[in-house]
Order: structure tokens, then sequence, then C-alpha cells
């Protein structure tokens, strides 16, 4: 200590690391582990209130998800009660109350069933049966949805433990989203699309258990103060059961996001190299890219030679390290590019009646304004001209 003061620059590091610690203390806001054990117990019980909360919620929500509404589908994930007995569940784990962590599993098991009946009975009677472009984006989680649950749990029980009202929890709400999975997974069974269902349901879990587990992690690192203590046996056997269920969920998710990374690496350079060789070859006049079958349809006219420009074409991609990729050269007169021909016809046909039929609904309302004004003119004439006669 003698040989610090020695040192003044040493002092202020000092100084200064033990300030940068303080502000990112916790305790200074926590609020009174009672008033915390209060709030997340009563969050995790099941029935009345939270059981209409949670019927009404799930409907916000398939409605939302079946007219492909953003807006709609946020406002039901604010409302929704679910991620409670999830918190319930992480909260009781980090304070060894086995009987916390039954009774919110089995609200959490009762709240899902009631979820998927509600949206099943939804979509069953829905008109509407072609998923939205909002399910089908929650039918391929990855990595990056565990990432995404995980920092949410953490954040949400953070701000379960402060004293003052935080706006925390409804960014956490939308981040962490519960309540469209399952949604999507009762459209997926309501129609028997059982890949959209085991995909949406794959979501929820991994919103779940790790939702659960950073609320366990960062009640560990409040050290609140355990309900009751274990026994080695009991402690080591949760340890086995949280480790495996947390590996389950997160093996399918790092390779799923291995998958998303080459396809998009795929996707990026794919377009870099054909724009680069559209460039030069200006026989080229469609390009169109298949990252699932890693498969490129050059569409092109003139005098180009077909094999050249494949190779051309597997040349460019090699130099960005795009290999095992299927390149096909397509004429216009060949029946890929008449039936796609075909198609861009129909749609611009379609295109051309609605067209059309705006056109006339503007005659007609145009039509109706005249008239309307014609009407009114001929009353005020008839009223002045009554005027003057009584005169």
């Amino acid at each position: 200590m003698a040989q610090a003061w020695k040192h003044p620059a040493l002092i202020t590091n000092m100084l200064t690391l033990r300030d940068t610690f303080r502000r990112f203390d916790l305790r200074q806001d926590q609020a009174s582990t009672a008033d915390i054990d209060s709030a997340l117990r009563a969050g995790a019980r099941a029935g009345g209130t939270n059981l209409w909360v949670l019927f009404f919620a799930i409907l916000i929500a398939s409605v939302g998800l079946n007219v492909n509404s953003t807006a709609v589908i946020i406002g039901a994930m604010l409302i929704s009660p679910l991620m409670a007995p999830i918190v319930g569940v992480g909260y009781g784990a980090a304070i060894s109350d086995l009987k916390l962590m039954r009774s919110s599993a089995s609200t959490l098991l009762g709240f899902t069933l009631v979820s998927l009946l509600t949206s099943i009975v939804y979509f069953s009677l829905s008109p509407l049966d072609e998923p939205s472009t909002e399910m089908m984006a929650r039918t391929s989680p990855n990595l990056w949805d565990v990432l995404i649950a995980a920092f949410g749990g953490a954040a949400g029980m953070v701000a379960a433990t402060r004293r003052s009202f935080t706006n925390i929890a409804p960014g956490v709400a939308i981040a962490t989203a519960l309540m469209p999975p399952l949604c999507t997974v009762g459209f997926g069974l309501a129609h028997q699309r059982w890949d959209m269902a085991a995909g949406a349901f794959y979501l929820f879990l991994i919103n779940s258990i790790f939702i659960a587990s950073a609320t366990l992690l960062v009640g560990r690192i409040l050290r609140l103060p355990k309900h009751q203590d274990l026994s080695e046996r009991t402690v080591k056997l949760h340890r086995w059961v949280i480790a495996a269920c947390l590996l389950a969920v997160l093996i399918p998710s790092v390779w799923q996001g291995y998958r998303f990374v080459q396809h998009e690496f795929f996707r990026s350079a794919a377009n870099a190299s054909m724009r680069m060789l559209m460039q030069s070859e200006r026989s080229i006049i469609q390009r169109d890219i298949d990252v699932n079958k890693r498969r490129i349809n050059l569409v092109v006219v003139g005098l180009a030679n077909d094999v050249a420009l494949k190779e051309r074409a597997i040349s460019e991609l090699n130099k960005r390290g795009v290999q095992q990729v299927e390149v096909s050269v397509v004429r216009p007169d060949s029946a890929q590019w008449e039936e796609q021909g075909k198609r861009s016809l129909a749609r611009d046909d379609a295109i051309h009646q609605l067209v059309d039929r705006i056109d006339q609904l503007q005659k007609q309302v145009t039509d109706l304004q005249k008239n309307q004004t014609d009407m009114a003119i001929k009353g005020t004439n008839h009223n002045i001209h009554s005027v003057h006669k009584g005169k």
C-alpha cells in the first residue's frame, strides 16, 4: 500500500475501476426479497384473471397471425401472462423451492394446453387457411433465437427485482415471443402442417427453457435467499436435468444457425458473382438463385455460348469460395422460361384488371358526387323560387 502512494496513476485506475463496478451493482435499487418473492409467486398462479387474459391474448395473436398484422401480434405479446410461470420455474430453482417449481411448471403446462386448444379452434373456423409470413418466420428457429431468449430472460428477471417501475418488461415480452409460436403450432395442427407445428413448438421450447435458465442465473447472481436446503443428491439431479434440457434444445439450434449462416453466405456470394458476370455478359437478362437447392438459373438471349457462360459463372462463384453449386443456362424458348412467362403474363393481366376496376369505381364515385351536387343546386333553386313566390 505504501508503494501505491508513489504511483498516482495506479490509484486513479483503481478508483475508476471501483466506480465502474459500483455503477453495475444490481443491489442499488433492488427490491426487498419479500416483495420479489410475493410478485413472482403471484404471477405464476393459474386461474382467475391470468387465465382469462391468456384466452383473449391467444385469440388476438391468432387473428394477428392470420391477417399478417405485426401490430396486433405485438399487442397480444404485451398482454400475455405466459412468461410469468416460466420465470416462476427459474426463480424456484434459484431459491431451491421445489413446490414453487412444480406449481409454476403445472401452470405453464395448463397455459400451453389452453393456448393450443384455443388457437386450433380459431384456425379450424377461420376461412383464411394460408400461412402468413409472420407464421413462417416462426418455424425455423436457430442459435440467434437462443441468444434472444437468454438475454431477454435475464433482462426480465432484473426488471422483476427492481423497487421502482421499469419499462423493461414490455420489451422483454416482445423480444422473447411466446404467444406467436404457440398460435403457429395451433395453425399447423388445425391444417395438418406438421412441419410448421414442429418448428414453431421448438421455438416455444427454446424461449421457455432459456428464459427459465436466465432467470435461475440472475437469481443466483443476486444471491436471493434459499427457501430450503436440498440434499446433495437432489442438487446433482437438478443440475443434470437442467444441463440435459439445455443441450437438447441448444444442439439443434446450433445446427440450424450454421445452416442459416451458410445460406446467407451463399446468397451474398451468388448475388455478387452474378452481378459481376452480368456486367460483362449482356446476353444474361435474368438470374434466379435457389438457396436451399444451391442452384442458379441464368436466362440468356442472343448468340451466347451456353457452356462457356456456365463455366464463367462457376469460376466467378469459386473465386468467392462457393463450391458444389448447380448452374443452369435457360433460353427464353425453353419450357421453363415459357412457364415463367405465362405466370408473369397472368400476373400482369390480374394487375390490369385491378386497375380497370379501380378506374370504374373512381368513375362511379365521380358520378355520384356530380349527382349529389346537381341535386343540391336544384334544391337551392327551388327554395329561392319558393321565397320569391311567397313574396
